[in-house]
């Protein structure tokens, strides 16, 4: 006990506890700045929960597996028994009142979770890892820790949000494999020694742009209990809103409006330049220290080796004023708003047993897709459809008619769902949508 309590221990937790205070006050501010004490208390208690679970499994698996290698600890043992058990214990703080919360919400509680979880994880490690090793974990770890959880609360909220299909499984896990894969490196890299100044701030800003990116579009994105009153999956109001933004261009065009003020990145404001600089200096001071003096490092840091020195006290601080600069830039309304020069569009021929007609798809996720139609058809109306991307035909795909909504003006749009999905079509539309949205880049004129 005596050994638990020694100063070094104590001064871990106290960095333990300093990481978890300034990673959960950044995105407090940055983003999220109304919370109800309660809800983060829970979600903090959770963090326990989700321990508890991946303890469990974890011991479970080396009595099955004693001698694990280090690519199995990585990927199974730590990185995908951690982040699926903090999925579990977000889904089950989540899954009662789902419709009340956002995926900002989401991300936020997942992000509180997240910590808690990386600070029990790091205590832990308390009783087998030196000073100074213990020291790069708790600043490295936690925040993956942190920002996995984060994503995690996103992906479990827009799957929450979604229809009964099999598709949403698939947007989960794809989502899943990506927290898990970076945080399997980071164990791995680690595990085998390698150099950690390459991996820390690879993995650590990599999620980060990943939930900068998420953020930003969950912005847009409504709550449960709006699209149940509108009737609507995420994806489907998703799909309408690409919808939207193809005809917005279509109208701008003719009106001669441009949407070149809809810029993807701000400037980033004053207070957040400021602490870019109070982290960049000492950055830069701990760099001129190991050029100029390296001998007086060692005299300074006891047992530090020269490479943890850098990854301390030169890439971290960088890594932090990197994040600060760049937290919030992303404009929400880009991904609204903004169209490139020339979007790209299909024709589609929707036949029913009673009617035909021809219109035009912007968008298709998998296989929905919302085109505009000249009347209201009735809920779940078979249909036969016929997709044309220039001269290139994709004939008789049978689906039918979700719904139609009729606009203020008389308009009238429809979502659409395929009995199978047309990946045929999906990778031959993806790559002219590619190509286009290369040609867009080139093209310069006042419309972009």
């Amino acid at each position: 006990m005596a050994t638990f309590f020694s100063f070094s221990n104590i001064l871990i937790l106290a960095i333990n506890v300093a990481t978890l205070g300034f990673y959960y006050t950044f995105y407090r501010f940055h983003f999220y700045r109304f919370t109800e004490s309660f809800l983060q208390y829970t979600a903090f208690s959770f963090s326990v929960f989700s321990a508890g679970v991946a303890l469990a499994i974890q011991a479970t698996i080396l009595i099955l597996i004693p001698y694990p290698s280090y690519e199995f600890k990585a990927l199974i043992l730590s990185s995908s028994v951690e982040e699926l058990s903090k999925l579990l214990g977000i889904y089950i703080f989540f899954r009662k009142n789902q419709d009340e919360f956002t995926v900002t919400d989401g991300i936020f509680y997942g992000l509180v979770l997240g910590g808690g979880f990386g600070l029990l994880e790091n205590i832990l490690y308390f009783i087998d890892t030196g000073l100074w090793s213990q020291v790069l974990r708790s600043i490295s770890a936690l925040p993956i820790h942190m920002i996995n959880g984060g994503l995690a609360g996103a992906f479990l909220m827009i799957f929450l949000f979604s229809g009964h299909g099999f598709i949403r499984w698939i947007r989960l896990i794809f989502g899943m494999s990506i927290c898990i894969s970076l945080h399997a490196f980071y164990n791995y890299s680690l595990f085998i020694d390698a150099n950690i100044l390459l991996v820390l701030p690879l993995c650590i800003l990599s999620l980060f742009f990943l939930l900068e990116i998420t953020i930003a579009k969950s912005r847009i994105l409504l709550p449960g209990y709006v699209l149940k009153l509108m009737n609507m999956t995420v994806e489907e109001y998703e799909i309408i809103s690409r919808h939207n933004r193809h005809e917005g261009w279509i109208q701008n065009v003719q009106k001669h409006i441009s949407t070149s003020s809809v810029k993807l990145l701000k400037i980033p404001n004053l207070r957040h330049i400021i602490i870019t600089i109070f982290f960049l200096i000492p950055s830069i001071l701990s760099a001129a220290l190991l050029i100029y003096d390296p001998v007086i490092i060692t005299k300074m840091f006891v047992d530090l080796e020269l490479k943890d020195y850098f990854a301390l006290f030169i890439i971290y601080p960088a890594v932090l004023g990197f994040m600060f600069f760049f937290a919030g830039v992303l404009n929400p309304y880009f991904f609204r708003d903004r169209m490139l020069a020339v979007p790209l569009f299909g024709s589609v021929d929707l036949k029913t047993e009673r009617s035909e007609e021809n219109t035009a798809l912007f968008h298709i996720y998998w296989n929905k897709f919302f085109i505009p139609v000249s009347k209201v058809y009735p809920e779940n109306t078979p249909a036969i459809f016929d997709f044309w991307i220039g001269i290139k035909q994709y004939a008789k795909l049978k689906g039918k008619i979700l719904w139609v909504k009729e606009g203020e003006e008389g308009n009238c749009g429809a979502m659409c769902e395929l009995e199978e999905i047309p990946f045929r079509f999906l990778i031959h539309w993806n790559l002219v949508r590619l190509r286009q949205n290369f040609k867009n880049l080139l093209i310069r004129n006042r419309y972009i």
